[in-house]
């Protein structure tokens, strides 16, 4: 059994005494091909008959013809993201209708036949989560790929914190078309913690670790909040207890599968909150071997980290060096040590030999391959920055390496969803023109498929990083020709004067000292100097603005203006 060091939470989940470890998903039916996730959402409802339901917006005037939600669900040609984004606003609501007179067990004698539902309304925000924001929490959404539909949904059935919890991340992610749901978003993520801190003693494990990952990706979705550190301290305690309830054994695949999925996903929310935030969540201190897949192993494509599970944890630690390195003025030798330990691992790491090919026509391995890669170079050059003693290819190499990987995988691909640090980290280094409009035209595809604010902030701290440093450039350009005009003038009134000295004194005094070409002590070898001046170099590649110190890189312009974590979801 893992052993949890950590301490005690003021409210502890617990287990029915009665129970096998985990069994507390069996009760659960099976996800069923395609199923409504509406038709789940109230107990009791019948989930047999079909329901048929209109779909779009409102039109009083027209015969609309009915189709069910499972066809919804099953048809992979019918975008909604294109249609919810093209449509047109004076077009009203994304609603749907109920002709059916006991659909969801909701008809009042004041309903008609075709009533028009509220965007906030909980059928709505159910069909927005399955066909919206389902798509952005995994690189594969295929009907039956999406660990958000086939293993968590089925739990907020019967948990009304997890649920909130999920309304509320939905209209988190539609507050940017429609202000109104952010009203709808903070309300229903308030019940959600309410629910969750008032019922956690008999609430299952697995139930409420999803739900604290909910509220932590809401928190990050809403522009206004930022808590995301304490959802990710909570759920960090859950996963202690849903891991050790896992190592008792007696585990189904199905379950199994879930535990997985919510320790991915906690462990990615994780790495990437501490790429940009100063806080910790502490320690892992669980025994994750439960997870741990033989080499030879087909592996399937993680929702977030795509091909690169294995990399992740190196980026952990990674990322907690540079913390440390953040808080404080100069780099000790034990760091430079660690940086350079840690370098050697991230290049050497490489991703699984297979993976089993996504559904999802968007989703190709290749793609999560090429993000893997630039996840690794993205992280050597965040490292190279904290750490710059160590031997290193310059920032504008490392960058480049990172952007060509991105600019191999196609806008099209659902990948874009979790490109964000990459495309900061390398967009921050670029300088010309061309590059810089492909990395806007990258952010510009990116925020047409989150549909996100903190895909904006990240763009303004691009743009500001951009701005500073051509600031900076000019800056220095001045200088140097004020430098030139000085030097120009210096030397010319020197050549006046040295003209009437003897040609051996001018020889030796304008040079500073009688010395061979090199600079180096008479008689040693040219190729040993040279080599030596190359190492060197390398040690001071980048100058002190630049570093994760310095007010020139983006992670300070961040802590500057208060949006550290602004890429906590991605």
């Amino acid at each position: 059994m893992a052993e949890c060091t950590d301490p005690p939470l003021d409210i502890n989940v617990s287990l029915p005494a009665d129970s096998p470890p985990l069994d507390f998903l069996s009760f659960l039916e099976p996800f069923q091909d395609s199923p409504s996730l509406v038709d789940s959402l109230v107990p009791g409802a019948d989930a047999d008959p079909v329901r048929h339901m209109s779909f779009g917006p409102e039109q009083p005037d027209t015969d609309v013809s009915g189709l069910s939600f499972s066809q919804l669900l099953e048809d992979e040609n019918d975008d909604i993201e294109e249609i919810i984004r093209k449509a047109d606003p004076g077009l009203g609501p994304w609603n749907f209708t109920l002709p059916d007179e006991d659909s969801f067990n909701l008809r009042t004698p004041s309903i008609s036949d075709n009533p028009p539902l509220p965007p906030e309304s909980p059928e709505m925000l159910v069909l927005r989560f399955d066909k919206l924001t389902c798509g952005i929490l995994s690189v594969k959404d295929g009907a039956l790929e999406n660990p958000w539909r086939t293993l968590i949904w089925p739990l907020a059935k019967d948990t009304p914190a997890l649920r909130h919890a999920i309304f509320a991340l939905t209209a988190f992610h539609s507050s940017k078309q429609n202000p109104h749901l952010r009203v709808q978003g903070v309300k229903y993520m308030r019940q959600s913690i309410t629910g969750l801190v008032g019922q956690i003693q008999n609430m299952r494990a697995d139930a409420a670790l999803a739900t604290s990952l909910a509220l932590a990706f809401a928190d990050t979705w809403d522009q206004h909040t930022r808590t995301c550190i304490q959802h990710l301290r909570g759920a960090k305690a859950l996963m202690c207890q849903v891991i050790a309830a896992g190592m008792q054994g007696g585990v189904s695949d199905e379950e199994l599968d879930r535990i997985r999925f919510l320790y991915n996903t906690w462990s990615y929310m994780d790495v990437i909150a501490r790429l940009t935030s100063l806080d910790e969540c502490g320690p892992q201190s669980w025994d994750s071997s439960i997870f741990d897949l033989p080499s030879d192993t087909v592996h399937d494509i993680d929702p977030l980290m795509g091909c690169a599970t294995t990399l992740y944890p190196l980026m952990s630690r990674v990322a907690k060096l540079i913390q440390h390195v953040r808080k404080s003025s100069s780099n000790t030798v034990s760091v430079v040590a660690q940086a350079m330990e840690l370098k050697a691992l991230v290049e050497q790491w490489e991703p699984p030999h297979w993976f089993e090919p996504p559904d999802d026509p968007n989703s190709e391995v290749q793609h999560s391959i090429q993000v893997a890669h630039a996840y690794r170079w993205a992280t050597l050059l965040y490292l190279h920055q904290a750490v710059p003693e160590i031997p290193s290819e310059p920032a504008d190499e490392l960058a480049k390496r990172v952007l060509i990987l991105l600019a191999t995988v196609p806008y099209t691909s659902r990948t874009t969803i979790i490109q964000m640090f990459p495309l900061l980290a390398a967009g921050s280094e670029v300088d010309t023109d061309d590059d810089r409009k492909w990395v806007l035209d990258r952010w510009t595809t990116i925020q047409s498929r989150l549909m996100l604010g903190g895909v904006d902030r990240c763009l303004e701290v691009l743009k500001e990083v951009w701005e500073r440093r051509d600031a900076m450039n000019a800056r220095r350009e001045r200088q140097m020709a004020v430098s030139r005009r000085a030097e120009s003038f210096s030397s010319g009134d020197g050549q006046k004067m040295s003209s009437s000295l003897p040609a051996d004194f001018r020889k030796h005094s304008l040079n500073g000292s009688h010395k061979g070409p090199t600079g180096g002590r008479p008689g040693q070898p040219v190729s040993r100097i040279a080599r030596r001046g190359s190492a060197l170099a390398s040690l001071e590649n980048i100058e002190f603005e630049r570093t994760v110190r310095g007010k020139l890189h983006w992670v300070n312009v961040m802590a500057e203006w208060g949006w550290e974590g602004g890429f906590d979801n991605y």
